[in-house]
């Protein structure tokens, strides 16, 4: 089994909510090219929070990301 890479840009996350919400695990990509790994827990209008590996907890502004990516299992 393969895996796609599905990239959302900070324009799209509003409108994929849920699927963001469903995933175990995210990178999420700031404007200045820094990421965090993890698991978004809350996902508002303005801003999300992500727990990582530690199970540390970020508040993220959303105008401070730049992209979230996830892998997500292909049936080739």
């Amino acid at each position: 089994m393969g895996k796609r890479q599905h990239r959302i840009f900070r324009e799209q996350i509003s409108g994929r909510t849920e699927e963001l919400l469903h995933q175990k695990s995210v990178q999420l990509i700031y404007r200045n090219k820094m990421v965090l790994q993890g698991q978004i827990v809350k996902l508002g209008s303005v801003q999300l929070e992500l727990v990582d590996g530690r199970n540390h907890k970020h508040m993220v502004p959303l105008q401070q990301v730049e992209e979230i990516i996830y892998d997500k299992e292909a049936a080739f």
